[in-house]
C-alpha cells in the first residue's frame, strides 16, 4: 500500500511542478481569471509540443498591460483585452541565444480579437488550419481566432526561425479549433 502512495506521489508531483504551471509575474491584486488562464495555459503547452520553453509564462491584465504594450494597451484595453500570457520558445534541438516569443491575448470576445487583429493582406497571408488566415512577414506571424490574438515574434535570427515560427502558430491554431 505504502508504494502505491509513494508511485502516485511521485507521478503527481512532477506534473506540479513544471516551469510553465505557475506565472513567472503578475502585478498584485491583477490575477489572470482562473478560466482563461487554464486555457491559455492549455493553448501554451500545445505550442510547446513543437518547441522547448524557455523560462517561465509572464501574465498580463488589464491592470499591468501598460508594463508590457506602454504604446498600444490603451487600443488593446478599448477593444476588450482580458488576458495576455507572454512566452518565450526555442526550436528543441536549436543552440545559440535566438528564441521565438509568443504572445497570446485573451480579449472579450472573437469580434473584440477581430478589432485587434486586422485581416492579412492577400500576399502575405498564411492559412494555419481550416478558416485561420494568419498576417506572416520575416519577423512577425500573427493571427486571429475566437476571443484570441497572437503574435508571434522571432528574435536574434528572424529568418533562421521561420520554420519554428510557422510551427508554433500552426499548434496553436490546431488547439483552438479542437476547442
Amino acid at each position: 500500500m505504502r508504494s502505491a502512495i509513494a508511485l502516485m506521489v511521485a507521478m503527481l508531483l512532477p506534473a506540479g511542478c513544471a516551469p510553465s504551471e505557475e506565472p513567472a509575474s503578475e502585478a498584485p491584486g491583477s490575477e489572470v481569471p482562473r478560466g482563461p488562464k487554464e486555457k491559455m495555459r492549455l493553448l501554451l503547452h500545445a505550442a510547446a509540443a513543437d518547441a522547448r520553453p524557455v523560462g517561465e509564462v509572464t501574465w498580463y491584465t488589464p491592470e499591468n498591460l501598460y508594463d508590457y504594450i506602454d504604446g498600444q494597451a490603451e487600443e488593446f484595453l478599448d477593444a476588450g483585452f482580458v488576458a495576455l500570457a507572454h512566452a518565450e520558445y526555442r526550436a528543441k534541438a536549436a543552440t545559440g541565444d535566438a528564441y521565438v516569443e509568443v504572445d497570446l491575448y485573451r480579449m472579450a470576445s472573437a469580434e473584440a480579437a477581430g478589432a485587434v487583429m486586422q485581416p492579412p493582406p492577400p500576399d502575405d497571408a498564411l492559412e494555419l488550419a481550416p478558416g485561420v488566415q494568419a498576417y506572416r512577414a520575416e519577423t512577425l506571424c500573427e493571427f486571429a481566432a475566437g476571443p484570441y490574438y497572437v503574435r508571434i515574434t522571432p528574435r536574434l535570427d528572424a529568418a533562421g526561425q521561420a520554420d519554428l515560427v510557422d510551427a508554433l502558430a500552426r499548434a496553436i491554431a490546431r488547439s483552438m479549433q479542437a476547442d
